[in-house]
């Protein structure tokens, strides 16, 4: 790159003759004949690009047609008599719908179809159907008396429930062996995965020391949570059965179950109890349509004794509303003295409870005069 005049070599400070006539003609070269004087590298930058080639303008569209008639073709399609009017079927044509003779039969076979909110009644039945057979053979089964698991007196054995899952026998010992010696602790675990199931036996030597336990122990916090004792029913009280088949002594959520946390769930849950709901009033209304024939016949025979009384002579029905209307005038006649004696009576008690007022309020303010008098005499007697 060119950086300008050098000076010479020999020294002297100054530009020799032909560094000058260089310098100049660079400079000549640099500056371009152009009006602007900018260097043919800028102007080739700014020239124009080459000219377009000639628009020959949007295509031409080619004419439409007028819309004609059509009467000019008539004589040439079918007419009613002609054989191409009508073509016989073909053997391969599909046979004709099937006509019903109810026309409400299509419209009931629909309505027959089980819908996707009966199919989950249907569903949630068997369930509880199945559920309940599977508990019944369990309960046929179930013979606490024979476990082999079940040692000791149960009558010294107390049930600890909801405990904590980390709860070890020692914490157990450690925390129930205040109330007497122990003789042996038994916690449940699962027999297929091995996990605790959060109860435990334990088997005091003494049966007074389960008795104390009992008392005394029902809330007690281990690990955090509050334990709950019981005695050992299942071979202490006969017919006991245990929750999973079907009894227990759980809480009130167990009677009301708690409805599902999912807005969806609940509203399946919904729908699910007022089908429910409204397939019983459907039987309760079927069932009472079935009793009102037997009634409509009783009306029918109380119509015709009435007929049969008509023909009658009315005397006896006379003498009996006569007698019903002189009763009911001595039962108002009654009722209006009954009235009038309480209506005295009341006035008594508030004319007696009015005196007693007025004469309370005598006395006291006679009362309140004489304290009055005293305290006027102690005055002048002071002075």
């Amino acid at each position: 790159m060119d950086r300008g005049p050098r000076p010479p070599a020999g020294g002297g400070g100054g530009f020799s003759v032909a560094s000058r006539i260089s310098e100049k003609k660079r400079m000549q070269e640099q500056v371009s004949s152009h009006r602007t004087g900018l260097p043919d590298r800028l102007l080739r930058l700014f020239a124009p690009r080459a000219p377009l080639p000639p628009y020959k303008g949007p295509p031409k569209r080619p004419p439409k047609l007028p819309y004609t008639g059509v009467a000019q073709y008539l004589e040439h399609f079918a007419e009613p008599g002609d054989p191409e009017y009508e073509p016989p079927a073909p053997e391969t044509r599909p046979p004709e719908p099937r006509v019903f003779a109810n026309p409400e039969l299509p419209t009931q076979a629909r309505v027959d179809l089980e819908t996707k909110l009966e199919k989950d009644i249907r569903l949630r039945q068997e369930r509880q159907q199945a559920a309940a057979a599977q508990r019944e053979e369990a309960v046929q089964g179930w013979d606490p008396a024979k476990d082999p698991n079940a040692e000791g007196d149960p009558f010294k054995t107390l049930f600890v429930s909801r405990l904590s899952y980390d709860v070890t026998e020692r914490k157990l010992k450690r925390e129930f062996e205040e109330y007497g010696p122990i003789k042996r602790i038994r916690l449940v675990h699962d027999k297929n995965t091995g996990k605790p199931r959060g109860y435990a036996f334990i088997e005091y030597e003494h049966k007074d020391d389960m008795k104390q336990a009992y008392k005394m122990a029902d809330g007690r916090k281990i690990e955090d949570k509050r334990c709950l004792v019981d005695v050992e029913r299942g071979r202490t009280v006969p017919n006991w059965r245990p929750r999973r088949l079907g009894g227990g002594k759980g809480g009130e959520r167990r009677l009301h179950p708690m409805p599902p946390k999912d807005i969806k769930k609940q509203f399946v849950a919904r729908l699910l109890e007022r089908a429910i709901a409204e397939k019983e009033r459907a039987q309760r209304k079927d069932g009472s349509e079935k009793e009102e024939a037997p009634r409509e016949e009783r009306e029918r025979r109380r119509e015709r004794s009435r007929e049969r009384d008509e023909g009658r002579p009315r005397e006896r029905s006379r003498e009996r509303s006569e007698r019903e209307r002189s009763e009911r005038e001595r039962s108002d006649r009654d009722r209006g003295e009954r009235e009038r004696s309480d209506r005295d009576r009341y006035r008594e008690r508030e004319r007696s409870s009015r005196d007693d007022r007025d004469r309370k309020r005598e006395r006291s303010r006679e009362r309140g005069y004489d304290r009055y008098d005293d305290s006027k005499r102690r005055r002048e007697r002071d002075l």
